[in-house]
């Protein structure tokens, strides 16, 4: 069985091919076509499509947006708030960090074409989540960085993490914890829009990656501390983390 959905992405037309006969995904990628592949028994689809879903159920017009938009090389959206849009990095986003805003090591790739279209390419398809765009709404700037990652916290907290993600697993079988983090550029700061991308962030992570969030914070940093709580967010742990931090760390977590 083959079937079709036309979705229009920033006013462009794109054919998504669905199907689950391994002739038709090969013909539909021949042609150029954005193919997902519903799964049909024992049969091996993975090396044919990018997608594989488990129902006719799940191909619709959201995943069909989503599979548009990874053909065409365009950003998916996560959310939009009053002032702020959160979205997938574009290459072009590299260009427009400003030069003298001080960037981790890990995060010197966004500054490069060449690791920021790696990125993209890579971390997106098989994540579905990231680093993500902050962007202005109503001028379409770049203001910040900010999404969720894989945990990677010191092994001091490592035990308390991972008694977090047996609690969260007890309650929902299937969900997993991931790390928040975000960073507005320095000149617009102190306007709240942390808080608006965090929010938008968090109800992201809840209703579309079924998951919840933690996030380490320096025990001295009381404005994140204060910005953790007002997101519901509260300490379920702390700890002196040898010489990655001269202060203690605390371990944010959401409420169960």
């Amino acid at each position: 069985m083959t079937r079709e959905i036309e979705v229009v992405v920033d006013e462009t037309h794109c054919l998504v091919v669905g199907s689950d006969e391994k002739v038709a995904l090969l013909e539909a990628k021949a042609a150029g076509r954005a193919i997902v592949a519903i799964e049909k028994g024992m049969e091996e689809f993975s090396s044919v499509a990018p997608y594989v879903v488990p129902s006719w159920e799940d191909f619709g017009p959201e995943l069909a947006e989503l599979i548009a938009r990874r053909h065409l090389g365009l950003p998916w959206f996560i959310g939009k708030g009053n002032r702020l849009t959160v979205r997938e990095l574009t290459v072009r986003d590299s260009q427009l960090i400003p030069k003298e805003e001080q960037m981790g090591k890990e995060e010197e790739i966004f500054r490069q074409k060449e690791g920021m279209e790696a990125y993209i390419k890579h971390q997106y398809p098989f994540y579905e989540f990231g680093v993500w765009a902050l962007v202005r709404t109503e001028d379409q700037k770049l203001v910040g960085l900010g999404g969720v990652s894989i945990p990677r916290l010191p092994w001091e907290l490592g035990e308390d993490l991972e008694n977090y993600k047996k609690a969260v697993r007890e309650k929902w079988e299937d969900w997993d914890v991931l790390e928040l983090g975000y960073r507005i550029f320095q000149p617009f700061r102190r306007q709240g829009l942390g808080r608006e991308a965090c929010q938008l962030i968090l109800s992201y992570c809840h209703q579309i990656l079924c998951c919840k969030v933690c996030a380490l914070i320096g025990e001295k940093n009381q404005a994140s501390r204060r910005l953790a709580k007002d997101l519901g967010l509260y300490p379920a742990a702390i700890r002196e983390t040898g010489s990655l931090s001269p202060e203690r760390l605390l371990l944010y977590v959401e409420k169960i």
